[in-house]
Parts: C-alpha cells; sequence; structure tokens
C-alpha cells in the first residue's frame, strides 16, 4: 500500500467526516493521520467548518447559488497556491 500525500489525504477529509469512506481509502487516511500532525490540524479545521456548516444550513436546503460560489472560491484558492 502506497502512503498517501498530504494534498491526497486532505482532498478527502469531507468523505472522511461524513463517514462515506471504508476499506483501503479509510485506512490510508488514517494511517496517514496517525503520523503527520499539520494534517491532523487541517482535519481540526475541516471539523469545524463542517459543523458550523451543518448547524447553520438545513439539512436539504442549500442558498440558491452557494454550491456556485463555493466552487469559484475553491478553484481562485487553487489557483492562488
Amino acid at each position: 500500500m502506497t502512503p498517501l500525500t498530504c494534498d491526497q489525504v486532505t482532498k478527502q477529509f469531507f468523505a472522511y467526516l461524513d463517514r462515506a469512506l471504508s476499506g483501503e481509502p479509510l485506512d490510508q487516511i488514517e494511517e496517514h493521520l496517525e503520523e503527520c500532525l499539520s494534517c491532523c490540524d487541517k482535519l481540526a479545521f475541516s471539523r469545524t467548518v463542517d459543523a458550523f456548516v451543518k448547524a447553520r444550513v438545513p439539512e436539504g436546503k442549500v442558498p440558491e447559488g452557494l454550491e456556485a460560489r463555493v466552487r469559484q472560491a475553491l478553484q481562485r484558492a487553487r489557483a492562488g497556491e
């Protein structure tokens, strides 16, 4: 099993938080988190964001245009890296 990079792990955080992973992908992420303090910090931040959004957006009711704005913000963030 090839170890995951930090980038590969962080891209799967929300699937990890939603318990949407199992088997080898889950094992690889947990193995990485056991050794990478930076990713643990990022996961803690992702948990905070996840909880914040879930507390403020009723399940199944996303404000109109939110998805597009989030995707645009993510694209801008990636371009700035």
